[in-house]
């Protein structure tokens, strides 16, 4: 059985980089966690959303454009974005 990742325990670089590989992958819950994490330490919302979130859908973005993904994957990448903003819709 694969070990859990420590998401709290990469520092803010390894934790963005992260949240890209959840957010191509379509990981919501983890995407949710990264984001609570980088807001727990200090990041603001829009910083989050600029370099976390709307990063790793450019990255996803890209390979839809090159055809290595396809309109499923890219559904299951926007939900975990989704996932990820909800944290910062609480909270206004």
């Amino acid at each position: 059985m694969e070990q859990e990742l420590d998401l709290s325990a990469l520092p803010d670089e390894e934790l963005v980089e992260q949240m890209h590989d959840d957010l191509y992958d379509g990981m919501a819950d983890e995407t949710l966690e990264g984001t609570q994490i980088l807001l727990s330490r200090g990041w603001s919302a829009s910083k989050v959303l600029e370099e976390a979130l709307v990063e790793g859908m450019r990255i996803v973005g890209i390979d839809f454009r090159d055809g290595i993904l396809f309109v499923p994957e890219v559904l299951l990448a926007a939900n975990a974005m989704k996932a990820g903003m909800a944290n910062r819709s609480a909270r206004s």
